[in-house]
């Protein structure tokens, strides 16, 4: 029985194919779209032919190191073609495998630089700032449908009526969701680490399988923050990068609101994720 080794059985929930396919590529110094090797023996001993890779749609099914044996005696004449075909999963895990046989990978203990290979586990957690905001527009939005007729509004019920503040939002849900770009927090036993994401490598393109999950992040680290730096900005990429969220007196007086309080509960909402953090490109998010 073929022994399986449990490590390379895993389910990626999240796969940049193109960092993959374009890794492998760097490793074996270009593909080849046809290239075979033959090695004859003598008579009546194996000869094993190979071919590295076929042409195909590179993202989805490839014919990576397809192989034939052929064996030889004075009686009979038998031959069997065995062809192997690669999906982007078993592609990921042939990367994979070479990075941790040259221990190019670091884990969360490991002193870790800018340029590093590592793989983290923990904790994933949709952005914390998307998550507030849109609650707040939900709120926003249940505030106008249930307007209060006559009478004197609180101060925290006129802000939620607020036009302006109200497309401030917008812009910030939609600036924080460009290009379908978006970080997500993994938060592992030492840190916490910004992933930023793309929603196209995303399993059915949706980030639902995510929330709240325990997965393994195999990716490049970007950017490190010790517990005494400036943290990673959630706002870095957008045009609001200059902006502190938790500094706005507007947030500042909604987030106090007593009649707010019950749906904003103790948390505290900020648009920093402070150090010990670091910012890593994935390759793959997975179990």
């Amino acid at each position: 029985m073929m022994k399986l080794d449990s490590e390379k059985l895993t389910i990626p929930i999240y796969l940049n194919t193109k960092i993959v396919f374009d890794m492998l590529a760097t490793i074996e110094d270009g593909f080849s779209e046809i290239k075979n090797v033959q090695i004859s023996s003598e008579v009546g001993k194996e000869t094993a032919v190979s071919a590295d890779i076929g042409s195909g749609n590179v993202f989805a099914w490839l014919n990576f190191g397809a192989s034939a044996n052929r064996k030889n005696n004075n009686q009979q004449s038998s031959v069997i073609t065995e062809q192997r075909t690669h999906t982007t999963v078993s592609l990921f895990q042939k990367f994979r495998s070479i990075l941790e046989e040259n221990k190019l990978i670091k884990g969360d203990s490991d002193t870790i630089v800018e340029g590093d290979f590592v793989e983290l586990q923990g904790t994933l957690k949709t952005n914390p700032l998307i998550d507030f905001l849109t609650n707040m527009q939900e709120l926003m939005r249940l505030a106008t449908v249930f307007d209060e007729k006559g009478g004197n509004k609180s101060k925290a019920r006129k802000m939620m009526e607020n036009q302006k503040l109200n497309s401030q939002i917008e812009a910030l849900i939609n600036g924080l969701r460009v290009d379908g770009k978006m970080d997500i927090i993994c938060k592992t036993e030492s840190k916490n680490v910004v992933v930023n994401t793309d929603a196209n490598y995303f399993l059915n393109k949706s980030m639902s399988e995510i929330t709240d999950g325990n997965y393994k992040i195999l990716g490049k680290v970007t950017k490190i923050c010790l517990e005494n730096e400036e943290g990673i900005s959630l706002l870095r990429n957008t045009a609001f990068s200059k902006l502190k969220i938790d500094k706005m007196k507007e947030f500042q007086e909604l987030f106090n609101s007593a009649e707010l309080k019950p749906f904003f509960g103790n948390e505290n909402v900020t648009s920093v994720i402070e150090g010990p953090a670091m910012m890593v490109i994935p390759i793959a998010i997975y179990i």
